[in-house]
This record gives C-alpha cells, structure tokens and sequence, in this order.
C-alpha cells in the first residue's frame, strides 16, 4: 500500500483527491492529510506545503511508494480556466491574486528540484477552477451552468458585490448541494465517492482545464501493477 499525503483545505476536499488518486491509479492508499486553514494567506500556505513536501520527502526514503497531492482553491486568482471572469468587478483583495498554479510548483521545485524525473515521491497539484465543487457539478452535468458561476454561495457578499445591482445567479456551491440532494439522502462523503465512482474523467478533462491538469498529474503516477 502507497502512502498519500494531501494538503488541501479541508477534510472533505482530501478525501475527494484520494478517491481521483485511487480510481486512475488503480492504487490503494493510506491517507495523511494536512489542512489549509481558511483565510490563510500565501506565505502561510507556501509554509505549509513545504512543510508537508520535507515531510513526505523524508517518508520516501523508506520502502513505501510516496505520493503527495498539493491542492488549493483557485477562488478567482488569474488562470486560463476563468477568463470570462471580469476583474475589475471583484473586491481588491482578490484583484491582486497571483496565479496559483504558478506559485505552488515553485513551492514544489523548491524542495524536490526542478528535474521531475528525479523527484523520489510522485506529486500532483490541484486548484480547481473555482473551487471543487466545479468539478462536481462539471462532472454530473453535460451543460455548462449559465452563467458560469465564480463564487462559492450567491447570498455571499463577494457575489454580492461582484453582480450588483442584479442578484447573483446560483453559484458553485448551491449547485453542487442540488446535485447531492438529487442523489437522496447521502451524507457529504459518501456523494463524493458516488461523484468519484461514476466520473467519466475524459469528459470532465474537456468541461474544465483545471481538472485536466490535475489528472495529467496522475497520469504520470505508476499504475497499481507497477507498484505490486
């Protein structure tokens, strides 16, 4: 059995990373995951998922396969994923975001090398474009949701702001509790391992570019029969 670490910024959100990291391996894993707080900003969270590469970097040196997955909200910083996004209507906090993709492989070169082939664990990064519950909603609906939303919730100032004078329209998360609540009466865990077992990640892969880059990352990870 491989050890999975994940830094991600929640509970939840690893559990989720784990489930894409075992159906496209094929692997089982045992689970260590380190939380970003909420609100933290990117010198802590850089901190944080140094922290936690030295940690994994150390485990690697014994007889188990180490794998790592560095995961973040995107929440609006620039990416490729959300140029439809205007700008100049967000609060100034988020105006002066920083791609995040950038930042975290720079966090991760910094400890492992620049040479990827000669990393001793196998990593993966994350920031889905919002927020994971893009992909969710990606992933149970063919049809862009119209329009597309960037904020978490619609009655949350930021959309608030960001749509006014008009309301905002359901957002990432309200569509996201839709689709579980269509699924009966699971818990949040067990949606996301309906969510998981059910993905056509091909498809999802064409719907939302932050989902591909994540699994172009576990593409590249050994499959289980390398590891047996």
């Amino acid at each position: 059995m491989s050890l999975l670490y994940v830094v991600s910024e929640s509970d939840g959100d690893a559990f989720f990373y784990a489930l894409c990291a075992k159906k496209f391996t094929g692997c089982a894993f045992t689970l260590s995951v380190m939380k970003n707080r909420k609100g933290d900003g990117v010198d802590a969270v850089t901190r944080q998922l140094k922290s936690a590469l030295i940690l994994a970097r150390a485990a690697a040196g014994g007889a188990e396969t180490v794998c790592f997955i560095g995961a973040m909200d995107n929440d609006r910083a620039p990416h490729e994923e959300n140029i439809a996004l205007v700008r100049a209507r967000l609060v100034p906090k988020e105006q002066a975001r920083e791609n995040r993709i950038a930042w975290m492989l720079e966090t991760v070169e910094g400890v492992l090398g620049q040479n990827r082939e000669a990393w001793p664990l196998h990593v993966a990064l994350a920031v889905p474009v919002e927020m994971i519950e893009s992909w969710i909603v990606r992933a149970r609906r063919e049809a862009e949701p119209q329009p597309t939303p960037h904020f978490s919730n619609e009655n949350s100032n930021r959309a608030g702001h960001y749509y006014a004078p008009s309301a905002p329209p359901p957002q990432w998360k309200d569509l996201a509790a839709e689709e579980q609540k269509q699924c009966g009466h699971m818990d949040r865990l067990t949606f996301y391992e309906h969510v998981v077992r059910e993905l056509d990640a091909g498809a999802l892969a064409g719907r939302s570019l932050s989902f591909r880059m994540f699994k172009e990352w576990l593409d590249a990870w050994p499959r289980a029969m390398a590891l047996a």
